[in-house]
């Protein structure tokens, strides 16, 4: 914190004054001569700005410097120019060529690419895309992209998976740094970020996580939102929108405003949303007609509210936020006589700090920093008394630099640093107290060859886990238990290669080698735990005859060796892409089965018959396949296809637990002025590949449509939209969830909604 600090006093003094002596001016057009609105002019990791209506554009940069420029607009494939600046006023103009995939700048890369110019897979949720589509969990929210599934662990807590890896591998971030929940300690804990509220929503992997660190192997998902500023607001705007859904009888409202004066700036939003337990077809649990056509206890209440302020100045920025969030929701019954109702009560209060400052000194052209501190909390309450307590606080600081072109390379370095202080406080206190830091440096490195685009990444970080004793409760009684401190140094290194072989098409390889350490919940877990309907154990554990061998595994770190290869048709006939990524993990963590109850290893004869699971190592091998694509057979009907596969096995032999099957999906649009309509479907075959002890799931499909209309009137809209998922009412019950024997997802559901902006 003391180098953020430090930074953050460099912005300041800063940020309001002029060093700049050159200016660039000129005019973006579209190949028909028309200048475009809206385009950034961006100077590779420095300055800035925004055509104006006629595309003119003026842009202030340090004099006599090699500047690489990056002209970017998301309906339109972007351009870029190497110029040499001088001393006085010069003019540079661009074309641009159009694009019918739309091609967003994508915040959480390390150099601000866009989704087509990525050496990996990336994908954006935009927020148009996300007032139609947003759901109460981020991982109901992300669960139909390509590559993308969820953990579906009732309406309340829900965590995107990708290409088969999830929990601790799955770095969910808000602006580029960690949410700072309990999310990946366990799957009824839910994720803390709000896609109501979002600008646009991030998912990517390779050489880009560098920047994030020890948790990022399986993927990265950034959550951006409006409440800090970079660029200069000059008005007032704002949004209103309000949500009804049929099948959990919710309710939904939120709204936000933004104001400055072209240097100062605020922000304001807010969420609140309310469902009962939610309806299904048939019976929640099969073999039981007293759970028809409900998931009992079901029921989320959330409520969120945050702000901003900041200031912009030729020079750069700096702004602060603030969001508390408070939720509290169902965990769906398993439907056993005398079950108790548990409830997650949650709340948190959080705070970002983000700062830039342009042209620093000789050789750098910006430097930023970006910093957090979390306050978490929630009780897991049994019939409305808490009687366990999960507390996170966690910091988190990273300074950037972005270097001018060191020869041909180009790019951005830093240093990142994290501490967590993670603890339980009641009867389920499943791991120990724990400190948790992280102190890493990292660099990525881009060089443009021609029509090949190579890009280097690194990051060494060393990682301390620190538990705290705890008691265990045995066969023989309860056992005092110190486990071992863990210090690990991580290295991860990546290089990518994007290759524009035609005006239509790309290609991508990347190469990853990412090294992890194990978690605390990984290692020492051990109890029963009621929301789970398990007693869970780490793999420092091993049971010998119902006698519990403590510091039985090593903790070896998880060593990831990953190819990826992805081919994009840009334009033309048709548009689409097709990845495919090979995943060798070495030392994987995955939570098996046992086929043990835990009365095989406590004296407890309430919780006797729960499964027990363990977190057990072995090495393993992923393949995943995902492809799309987009055909207009003319200005009014398209379709939209895609598919994705991951086949997950251990080496030794097996299959890892709880991995979805093939997908197949397919959307019929309709666009005619301000209205649109689709109507689609999602299959899911039978998942048969299963892990030790895991059962079998039977396919299924389900059909969405959507109506919605547009108006719009002087510096205003309104969106309003109909939708209706699962509209032939199936039964689904997804593999990925640990809940699917009793909490299959939501039956048919019809979305009324409204959205106003101004």
């Amino acid at each position: 914190m003391k180098l953020a600090v430090l930074t953050l006093a460099l912005a300041s003094a800063g940020v309001s004054s002029t060093v700049f002596a050159a200016q660039l001016q000129g005019k973006v057009t579209d190949s028909r001569g028309k200048g475009i609105a809206n385009t950034v002019v961006a100077v590779d990791g420095g300055s800035q700005t925004n055509t104006d209506a006629q595309g003119n554009y003026s842009l202030n940069v340090a004099d006599n410097s090699h500047l690489h420029l990056h002209i970017s607009n998301n309906n339109y494939k972007h351009a870029e120019r190497d110029i040499q600046s001088g001393t006085a006023a010069q003019t540079e103009n661009f074309t641009l060529v159009g694009s019918k995939i739309e091609n967003i700048v994508v915040t959480a890369s390390a150099l601000g690419r866009s989704a087509l110019e990525s050496s990996s897979p990336v994908s954006v949720l935009t927020e148009d895309q996300l007032k139609l589509n947003t759901e109460p969990t981020l991982g109901d929210t992300l669960d139909k992209l390509p590559g993308v599934q969820a953990t579906h662990f009732g309406a309340g807590a829900s965590r995107p998976i990708i290409r088969g890896m999830d929990g601790p591998r799955v770095q969910v971030l808000e602006n580029g740094l960690s949410v700072g929940d309990a999310s990946t300690v366990s799957a009824d804990h839910a994720v803390t970020s709000e896609a109501a509220s979002a600008q646009q929503i991030e998912i990517l992997r390779g050489p880009g996580t560098l920047m994030y660190g020890n948790g990022a192997i399986g993927g990265v998902v950034n959550v951006v939102d409006k409440r800090i500023s970079e660029q200069p607001v000059n008005d007032f705007s704002g949004s209103v929108g309000a949500r009804y859904d049929s099948a959990s009888d919710g309710k939904t409202v939120n709204a936000d405003l933004n104001g400055g004066n072209g240097g100062f700036n605020w922000h304001v939003d807010g969420t609140r949303r309310r469902t009962n337990s939610y309806d299904i077809p048939g019976n929640a649990i099969s073999s039981d007609d007293n759970s028809q056509g409900k998931v009992d206890n079901s029921q989320l209440e959330l409520d969120e509210y945050a702000g901003g302020v900041g200031y912009t100045g030729d020079q750069g920025y700096i702004g602060v936020s603030g969001v508390r969030t408070e939720s509290n929701y169902g965990i769906p019954l398993k439907g056993e006589e005398g079950e108790p109702h548990i409830t997650i009560d949650l709340k948190k209060t959080a705070w970002q700090l983000h700062a830039g400052l342009l042209d620093p000194f000789a050789g750098f052209s910006k430097v930023r920093v970006d910093a957090g501190y979390t306050d978490y909390q929630h009780a897991e309450e049994e019939n409305g008394d808490a009687d366990t307590f999960f507390y996170n606080k966690q910091t988190e600081a990273r300074l950037t630099l972005n270097n001018n072109p060191w020869g041909e390379w180009q790019g951005t370095m830093g240093l990142h640093v994290v501490h967590r202080d993670f603890s339980v406080v009641g009867e389920e206190q499943l791991t120990p107290n724990s400190n948790t830091d992280t102190l890493a440096a990292f660099i990525v490195q881009e060089r443009k060859v021609g029509d090949f685009r190579f890009e280097l990444g690194g990051r060494i970080e060393h990682y301390k886990l620190d538990p705290e004793t705890m008691t265990l409760d045995t066969l023989l009684g309860e056992e005092e238990y110190q486990p071992e401190q863990l210090s690990d140094t991580n290295f991860t290194g990546s290089a990518g290669v994007v290759w524009d072989f035609d005006p239509s098409y790309n290609v991508s390889v990347s190469l990853t080698r990412a090294e992890r350490s194990a978690t605390a919940e990984e290692l020492f877990s051990y109890g029963p735990h009621d929301a789970t309907q398990s007693f869970e154990l780490g793999s420092a554990f091993r049971v010998e005859d119902g006698n519990i061998i403590t510091n039985a595994a090593s903790a070896d770190k998880e060593v990831a060796n990953n190819i990826d290869v992805t081919l994009r048709k840009l334009d033309g006939a048709w548009t689409g892409s097709l990845s495919m990524a090979y995943n060798r993990v070495d030392n994987f963590f995955y939570e098996n089965n046992t086929g043990l109850v835990a009365s095989d290893l406590v004296n407890s004869d309430e919780e006797g018959d729960m499964p027990v699971y363990q977190f057990q190592q072995g090495d393993a091998e992923l393949f995943s396949v995902e492809a799309q694509a987009n055909i207009p057979f003319n200005d009014t009907w398209s379709l939209d296809l895609f598919s994705d596969y991951t086949r997950a096995k251990l080496v030794d032999g097996g299959n890892l637990p709880r991995i979805s099957p093939l997908r197949f999906g397919s959307t019929l649009n309709f666009d005619l002025q301000q209205w649109h309509a689709d109507v689609g479907m999602i299959a899911y075959s039978k998942q048969d590949k299963t892990g030790e002890n895991e059962t079998e799931t039977a396919g299924y499909t389900l059909v969405n449509a959507a109506v919605t209309y547009r108006l719009f009137a002087d510096n205003s809209d309104m969106f309003i939209y109909v939708k209706g998922n699962n509209l032939t009412d199936v039964e689904a019950r997804p593999h990925t969830s640990l809940l699917k024997d009793y909490a299959p997802l939501m039956g048919r559901n019809v979305m009324v909604g409204i959205n106003y902006n101004f």
